[in-house]
């Protein structure tokens, strides 16, 4: 069950070589929650926002984990009541993301694998949403 309060624990981290990511827990990178997350490479902030949602709607958590190198996330989400016009048309826990994310050569790949649970087939949107500021990290932690 996803909760404000856990969807800002601690954050998962991926690295390797020069390059590292700090994700929230879903694996979305948004820095109008936490300044920190991002995906760096050498030094720079190369995306400030990398953001998935399904019919305009953030996926609810069920479990998420980082591989043991640090080079792997695999988080675990579902879709919250989907509505329109006040109506729910597909309801909580009908669709299951399974989203991965590898840090790999300076380069981040992302898989998604979307399963339906419900009786018949439906049809969502699905939007990644990103950004870039190009920040220097000493600028995002403060320091000059």
């Amino acid at each position: 069950m996803s909760t404000s309060a856990r969807a800002d624990a601690q954050p998962r981290v991926l690295k390797h070589g020069d390059t590292f990511a700090v994700f929230d827990l879903n694996g979305d990178i948004d820095t109008a929650r936490d300044a920190e997350q991002g995906l760096y490479h050498r030094g720079t902030r190369f995306l400030s926002r990398q953001r998935l949602r399904i019919a305009t709607q953030q996926p609810l958590l069920l479990n998420s984990t980082v591989r043991l190198d640090n080079s792997v996330l695999i988080a675990d989400l579902t879709t919250p009541d989907l509505c329109r016009d006040g109506r729910v048309l597909i309801e909580k826990g009908t669709l299951h993301v399974l989203r991965s994310k590898l840090l790999w050569g300076g380069a981040q790949y992302e898989h998604l694998r979307l399963s339906n649970f419900g009786r018949a087939p439906v049809r969502v949107s699905l939007d990644l949403e990103l950004d870039a500021d190009f920040a220097d990290i000493f600028e995002v932690r403060g320091t000059p």
